[in-house]
Parts: C-alpha cells; structure tokens; sequence
C-alpha cells in the first residue's frame, strides 16, 4: 500500500531519530514541511520534503537546515 506521493521527514541530529509523515496532496505536505521548521527549525535538525518517483523512491524537493536555510533539493 502507497503512503503517499508526498513525504515529509524531520530528523532531529545527524544518523539520529527522526518522524515522517506522508500526504498524497502536495499543498498539505508543503504547509507540513513548513510547520516542522517552525516547530522544530534549530540545532542540526534537517527537514525535507520529497515526492515519490516512478521506482517507488523518494526525491527529495526542498530542504531546510539551520545552517543551510530553505533549498531546494537535499541540504546534503
């Protein structure tokens, strides 16, 4: 079963815990990855947005960082 075409991740420190959540409506996803940065936008939490691929992965749209700011595609 799909989850959803759109993914939200926010991970709280580097190779550490994190939450995702999946909508199929991108406007929803793109107010969800706003409201993580709001929430939780400081020390080396990294955010992304990401939509689902032909294959079934995810490639990820935007992303937020601290020390990046807003980018588009990975902050990585």
């Amino acid at each position: 079963m799909n989850p959803g075409r759109f993914r939200v991740t926010t991970q709280f420190r580097p190779d550490g815990a994190g939450t995702e959540g999946y909508w199929n409506d991108r406007e929803v996803a793109e107010d969800k990855f706003l409201g993580q940065v709001g929430i939780h936008g400081s020390g080396d939490t990294v955010i992304r947005l990401a939509e689902e691929t032909t294959d079934g992965r995810y490639a990820v749209i935007k992303s937020w960082s601290q020390q990046t700011g807003m980018v588009q595609g990975d902050v990585a």
